[in-house]
């Protein structure tokens, strides 16, 4: 009985720390979203004459 439980917290804390892991290697390995500093923004290019 105490091996089951022992057993399962330590399957669920491996399921949580490999989640974990897999998220943060993601947010490393993703591409920043940034636009070069000459580009005009959206709000200012939806209503100028260009």
């Amino acid at each position: 009985m105490r091996y089951s439980i022992m057993l399962q917290i330590v399957t669920g804390m491996t399921i949580i720390l490999l989640g974990a892991a897999g998220l943060f290697a993601w947010l490393q390995n993703r591409t920043p979203a940034v636009k070069p500093i000459g580009a005009p923004s959206a709000s200012i290019a939806i209503g100028s004459q260009v």
